[in-house]
């Protein structure tokens, strides 16, 4: 059954464009999405958000190839599970309880300081993601929030692996001058 706020698009082809698209990638998405939240309920509910997300991207779901289709698809689905899953923890408050029971011998005593430290640099560049386009929020989203390898960004980008490696250094330039500015600083040489 087509979601409704599928049904209830205004335009004919934009309507047409999002049943078929729903058609052909629901499985996909669902399964997506419960590999992460593993939740039958969550991942339904997740899956009707995609969806409505991905009505207002008509246009730039409409000039991607198949493939790019399908990687801003997953990439979606993986990253509105994860976001599910942070912002339950954070309403729980079972986060840092639970970082308190790790053994944390491997990094001199550091282990729980060092989480909380990347979980704040990735909801950082969680902000800046969608002032980028598309190439770059596909390479930090895969690298950082999918851990996706050099390769498989470069398989799925269709850009060698040589490439890959010079366009996340500049994307990551570009995400910490974005950080920058949204923190109100200057950056030294810059504006």
């Amino acid at each position: 059954m087509i979601p409704y706020c599928i049904l209830v698009i205004e335009d004919d082809d934009d309507r047409e464009f999002m049943a078929s698209l729903y058609i052909n990638y629901k499985n996909l998405m669902y399964s997506t999405i419960h590999e992460i939240v593993k939740s039958k309920d969550d991942a339904e509910d997740l899956m009707q958000d995609v969806i409505e997300k991905l009505i207002d991207k008509i246009s730039l779901l409409r000039s991607r190839t198949r493939d790019q289709l399908v990687n801003y698809i997953i990439s979606a689905c993986k990253f509105a599970a994860l976001n599910h899953i942070r912002d339950n923890e954070n309403r729980q408050g079972t986060s840092f309880d639970d970082c308190l029971e790790l053994p944390d011998s491997e990094n001199g005593g550091r282990e729980i300081e060092l989480r909380i430290i990347k979980g704040e640099e990735l909801d950082a560049l969680r902000r800046v993601l969608p002032q980028m386009d598309f190439r770059t929020q596909c390479l930090l989203e895969g690298y950082y929030f999918l851990d996706k390898s050099i390769a498989e960004l470069g398989q799925e980008l269709g850009i060698k692996s040589d490439s890959v490696r010079m366009y996340l250094t500049r994307a990551r330039k570009k995400a910490f001058e974005l950080l920058q500015k949204d923190m109100g600083y200057e950056i030294a040489g810059g504006t």
